[in-house]
């Protein structure tokens, strides 16, 4: 994935529409889950994960010229810090007082049965980090969704490159039981 996100960035800012719609989609699956495991129980009553994606991907259309490729992973730990300050907004605007969703129209680019299939292993996915304990959550989502490194996961948790490694490998498994 790291060379055809390299390539279709390149291509999306060459103006190829097609190559910019392509490297959105590409981190759906995973920009989903992410939000899933991070909206919690309670927020997921009030909002709709597919709502915060869609309100995400506008933020990152909107700045997309301002995003730097750096890396390989870039662009998700771009995209997931945007969904992390779309949730946070949204934690605030549902924490102020009693408010109510708005249901917005939803449209899904896959065919019934692909999308069925994914919604099916986000969902066992989701369960399974929601079952995990809070640290290990937070390390799984640090480490594999964000793109931390131990020592960067190490420094938000306040804990040691080590320690994180150790925490990590124990998530891990849990995390495979759990599935």
């Amino acid at each position: 994935m790291s060379s055809i996100t390299r390539t279709l960035v390149e291509q999306a800012r060459g103006g190829d529409r097609q190559a910019y719609d392509r490297l959105f989609a590409l981190h759906a699956d995973r920009a989903l889950l992410f939000i899933r495991a991070r909206l919690g129980p309670r927020l997921r009553e009030k909002i709709e994960s597919m709502d915060v994606l869609q309100d995400a991907y506008l933020a990152a259309h909107r700045g997309f010229e301002q995003f730097e490729y750096t890396d390989d992973d870039a662009f998700r730990r771009w995209l997931c810090r945007i969904i992390e300050h779309r949730i946070r907004d949204a934690r605030d605007y549902f924490g102020a007082k009693k408010r109510q969703a708005v249901e917005l129209p939803r449209s899904d680019p896959t065919g019934p049965a692909t999308a069925l299939d994914r919604a099916e292993q986000r969902e066992k996915v989701a369960r399974a980090l929601g079952a995990l304990d809070d640290d290990h959550r937070q390390v799984l989502l640090l480490r594999y969704f964000e793109g931390l490194s131990a020592e960067e996961a190490g420094e938000r948790m306040n804990r040691s490159a080590g320690a994180i490694r150790k925490l990590t490998a124990r998530a891990l498994s849990e995390l495979g039981k759990e599935l």
